[in-house]
């Protein structure tokens, strides 16, 4: 179980940053509305946490199940957050690519670290901060190019910085709510997913050309198998992840990621062409020591404790040790 939950949490997080770039039509634009992704995805997750919930429900040992108004309210915060989140997406992976906003993600480590100090109060050891200096000065690095330019748009970096803030901002949230209660995570999750449903709902009916009513058939149009496999992935990465956290650690999770960068990196130069740079190379293998220290680095800095020495026959035994002390 150990390994199969890892296996899919850096499968799904690579592929879903390769299935969103493949999905684009020839001109390199999504020919299918990306507001639909979102959508269909987060109906999927609400139909199969309903299943999970029910699941449960009719189990020998039912976990509490009560629902809280002031909490679902609050479920909204988190919801609308990721909801903006996943649409961004779409927008920076065709701005920079999918190598670069693989990498970049890690800026979010750097974000939900200053909102966890912020909101939550969380500490961080001197050593922490340096590590997550040290992540935002390779991330830069790796997008620099052999002018001392940048290889992707501005708007592209401009939304990958705002876009890692609104995800720190709803993991904040997100922990928080889960943790308001003892409610099963199937039920709370499914009220994280209503809202999600809602707001994907609206954004398609009040975007350009999003009047559907009678016409139901205008979801589905422009997409194609690798969309439907996007759509599967945006709701499958959740669960993968939650399995990782429940019975791996957060360290399993965090290699995870660091396997993800190089997958998506030499996936994309074999798929799409995408080049390899000295400085993407050089900047993964520095991120991801600095995220392994980040989360590791009171185990590493501890010393080993040196073994004994064996006893040998010249070493006085028992009885004999103490007549000679």
């Amino acid at each position: 179980r150990n390994a199969s939950a890892f296996v899919a949490q850096t499968l799904l997080t690579a592929s879903g940053t390769l299935l969103t770039h493949a999905s684009r039509g020839d001109g390199g634009e999504y020919e299918y509305n990306t507001l639909t992704i979102p959508l269909f995805s987060e109906v999927l997750k609400l139909a199969l946490s309903s299943a999970l919930v029910l699941r449960e429900a009719y189990g020998p040992q039912p976990p509490p199940m009560r629902l809280e108004w002031r909490s679902f309210a609050f479920s909204a915060l988190p919801s609308f957050l990721y909801f903006m989140s996943n649409n961004f997406n779409f927008i920076i992976i065709k701005e920079i690519g999918p190598s670069a906003f693989q990498l970049l993600n890690n800026l979010k480590i750097l974000t939900t670290a200053v909102f966890f100090r912020l909101l939550v109060k969380k500490p961080l050891s001197p050593l922490q901060w340096r590590m997550l200096v040290v992540i935002s000065v390779s991330c830069v690095l790796s997008q620099a190019d052999a002018g001392g330019g940048f290889q992707g748009s501005f708007k592209g970096y401009a939304l990958k910085v705002v876009n890692s803030c609104l995800t720190a901002l709803s993991s904040v949230f997100c922990e928080l709510f889960l943790k308001r209660t003892e409610n099963s995570v199937h039920l709370q999750n499914m009220q994280m997913y209503f809202w999600g449903s809602l707001f994907t709902t609206l954004s398609v009916l009040m975007s350009p050309g999003g009047q559907v009513v009678g016409r139901f058939e205008a979801l589905f149009e422009g997409h194609n198998v690798l969309s439907s496999l996007l759509v599967c992935n945006y709701a499958f990465v959740g669960i993968a992840t939650a399995l990782v956290m429940k019975y791996i650690d957060n360290i399993a999770k965090t290699m995870s990621t660091t396997l993800a960068m190089f997958l998506v990196a030499f996936s994309a130069h074999a798929l799409f062409g995408e080049p390899i740079t000295y400085n993407l190379v050089l900047s993964m293998i520095v991120t991801g020591i600095a995220i392994d220290v980040y989360y590791r680095g009171e185990e590493l800095s501890v010393a080993p404790t040196p073994a004994s020495p064996p006893l040998t026959e010249f070493q006085p035994r028992g009885k004999e040790a103490r007549a000679y002390a």
